[in-house]
């Protein structure tokens, strides 16, 4: 259980996003299902909110843009910089394509959005006022990020360049790989198989709940979809979900407060 008060180390996870179609309609969702509260932005911000739990901001949703084109209901990551020009360049340089180059969203902080090597959707957060997310590892906050990836190896000596971090193996699975910053587990990269795997490539986040069964049942009597069985893991019995618009993320339990 984790609360942020500053923000958070360079090229480490800091915020959470959800695009989505229908921002009343994602409210209400997730509201039934993590008890979320909210922040609804100005106009002039698209109605954008910061979702919070127990006060603490944990994650952001917004609504489709003004005259763009419609785009997929998903989460995103975005890693947290201290020089998003040259860390956006450097991306680049190393094969991703720029999607929203340095824009300042001031006085909360300054975003990009990417698209690494292998076709997922990431972005970097300059915190201001705003430091991404305030919670991790508690009900209703996020607990894991895990990259779906056509090609592994292409993802993980990317991210591995562009972060800073090492990749590390997991022993009983070679294809699954543990970004870490020294003994800090980050994040991960896993290969998504197309037998099973039918979405883009994309980052997934795990959210924190205290009880599996109750938040599978809230998703699916809300409109959500349970996505497979609950399963009981080391870390905790997870599930894989998505919300009534297709936005796919997972579930972890994790020790309430």
């Amino acid at each position: 259980m984790t609360t942020h008060t500053q923000p958070k180390p360079a090229g480490t996870p800091t915020w959470v996003e959800l695009m989505t179609p229908d921002l009343n309609a994602a409210r209400e969702f997730y509201h039934a299902v993590f008890g979320w509260e909210y922040d609804i932005g100005a106009p002039e911000y698209g109605g954008y909110t910061n979702a919070r739990i127990g006060g603490r901001v944990a994650a952001g949703l917004s609504g489709p843009m003004p005259d763009g084109p419609p785009a997929p209901s998903a989460w995103s990551l975005y890693f947290a910089t201290t020089a998003i020009e040259s860390d956006v360049a450097r991306a680049v340089a190393l094969g991703a394509k720029l999607h929203v180059p340095p824009m300042s969203v001031a006085p909360f902080g300054c975003m990009a959005v990417l698209e690494d090597p292998t076709g997922a959707p990431f972005g970097f957060w300059q915190a201001q006022e705003h430091i991404g997310s305030q919670v991790n590892d508690e009900p209703g906050g996020a607990a894991w990020y895990e990259l779906y990836s056509p090609n592994v190896p292409h993802a993980r000596d990317f991210y591995c360049a562009l972060l800073g971090v090492t990749a590390e193996p997991m022993p009983d699975d070679p294809a699954y790989y543990v970004f870490k910053r020294g003994e800090e587990q980050l994040c991960a990269v896993m290969q998504a198989d197309p037998a099973w795997w039918t979405l883009p490539p994309q980052w997934i986040t795990y959210f924190g709940v205290a009880d599996a069964d109750a938040a599978v049942a809230a998703v699916t009597a809300n409109g959500g979809k349970a996505l497979g069985a609950i399963e009981p893991t080391p870390f905790g019995r997870i599930a894989t979900l998505s919300d009534p618009a297709g936005a796919q993320f997972k579930i972890v339990e994790v020790p309430a407060n």
